[in-house]
This record gives C-alpha cells, sequence and structure tokens, in this order.
C-alpha cells in the first residue's frame, strides 16, 4: 500500500503538494468542509462524523487526488476508534452527487416541448402560402361583361390582396373578390402573404371584348306630293 508507514494526515498533505492544491481548493472540489479536512491534516479522526461520512469522505479525496480510498479506509479503521464503524457502513445515498435544481430540470423540459412543437410547426409559421384560384379557369380568360368575380382557395396565409387590395378569407380558407374591366387585357395579381413567412403569387390575365353596337336601318324617306295651280296631270316630286 502507498505510504505505508505513515498516517493519512501525512499522506493527504503531501498528495495536495503533488496535485498543487489548496485546502480551499479541495474543499470547493469535493464538497469537504475546511475543518473537517484539518481534522483529516491531524490525525484527528476521532472528530469526525461518523462512519459512512467519514468513508465517503475518503473515497472523495481518493477519486479527486488519485489513490485508492477504500484501501485508506481500511487502514484508517484499524489505527483509530470511528464512530459507529461496521463492515456495512455505508455512505448516505446521494450525499455528495450535486442534485439539479427542480426548476432546472422543469425548464429543460419546457424547452424540449417548445423545440419539439416548432419542428412540427417550422413549415405552417415560417413555410409559404399555399393559392389557388378557381374562377375564372382558363388564363388568359376572355368576356363580355365589364364585371368579374374571382374565386379561390388560400391556406397558411396572414393576409391576402388582389392588387393590393385587401381580400377577406373565409375560415374554410375560400375567398372571393369582384373587380371593374377595363376594354382589352386587364392584368391582376393576388398575394397571399404570412408575417414571418414568405409570399405566394399568382398572377391572371382577363381580356374584356364589348360586345358590338348594332345600327338600327331607317326605312325610305315617304313620298312628297307638291301641289300646284297645275291641273291634276301636272308633276309630282318625290
Amino acid at each position: 500500500m502507498e505510504y505505508e508507514n505513515i498516517g493519512f494526515g501525512e499522506f493527504l498533505a503531501a498528495r495536495l503538494k503533488e496535485k498543487g492544491l489548496s485546502l480551499k481548493k479541495i474543499s470547493e472540489i469535493t464538497g469537504i468542509t475546511p475543518s473537517h479536512l484539518e481534522s483529516m491534516l491531524r490525525d484527528g479522526f476521532e472528530t469526525m462524523p461518523s462512519a459512512p461520512y467519514l468513508r465517503g469522505y475518503l473515497l472523495r479525496l481518493g477519486k479527486t487526488l488519485d489513490f485508492n480510498g477504500e484501501e485508506w479506509w481500511t487502514k484508517v479503521k484499524e489505527r483509530v476508534p470511528v464512530k459507529n464503524s461496521g463492515k456495512l457502513d455505508l455512505l448516505p445515498a446521494n450525499r455528495f452527487i450535486k442534485k439539479a435544481p427542480t426548476g432546472i430540470l422543469w425548464g429543460s423540459l419546457v424547452a424540449l416541448i417548445v423545440i419539439v412543437y416548432l419542428a412540427f410547426q417550422f413549415p405552417h409559421i415560417f413555410g409559404k402560402p399555399s393559392l389557388a384560384i378557381t374562377f375564372p379557369a382558363g388564363n388568359p380568360f376572355t368576356t363580355a361583361s365589364n364585371t368579374l368575380m374571382f374565386s379561390g382557395t388560400v391556406k397558411n396565409a396572414d393576409a391576402l390582396a388582389l392588387n393590393g387590395d385587401p381580400i377577406l378569407v373565409n375560415p374554410d380558407g375560400t375567398w372571393q373578390k369582384g373587380v371593374l374591366l377595363d376594354g382589352g387585357v386587364n392584368t391582376f395579381q393576388i398575394s397571399a402573404k404570412k408575417f414571418l413567412g414568405g409570399e405566394t403569387s399568382v398572377m391572371a390575365q382577363v381580356i374584356y371584348e364589348a360586345p358590338a353596337t348594332s345600327s338600327t336601318s331607317t326605312g325610305a324617306q315617304p313620298a312628297v306630293h307638291f301641289e300646284t295651280s297645275t291641273p291634276a296631270t301636272g308633276t309630282f316630286f318625290q
């Protein structure tokens, strides 16, 4: 056994010197109070706590200072009286294990739940909207009416507009928007936007062809009879 002929106090002082550790530092590392460490340096085990705690101190010091704490525990019991010592003496469970605060555990659990939620909701929160025009079906679309009712569906959008004019979206995602048409080609842009996501736009062209105006045919002018002093055989003008 290492340092066979010396007491634990002398051995502990030598190990601290070899490791370059102060009494205060080893107390911070192991959780053993400075007063108990000072007692060990004096081999004053009679003032130390009962066997389970003393054994735990030696095991903790052995782990930190690279020596066999169990061997020194056997050696100490043989040399000095230890309170309540016995073969079945055990250190109380988790005596030197730092317990994670309950708040940290709950915080970690909440953070994990949030991460999982965001992983599933990421496409919905940050993705692009889905937009479709159901009427008119053609693009370009030709009509003889100067008014047209657009209709369609939209999903995952926070705002919808036609040429910048807001469109009211129904709870089921359907929408309608009436427009006035000018003669010729009319171009419309329907845009769906998300607050934190992207934008989806659809272009539609509508050709308004006004019906031709029908002309009214006039009949022949009625004959005009001019009466003169000339007898009935005279001349008539029409």
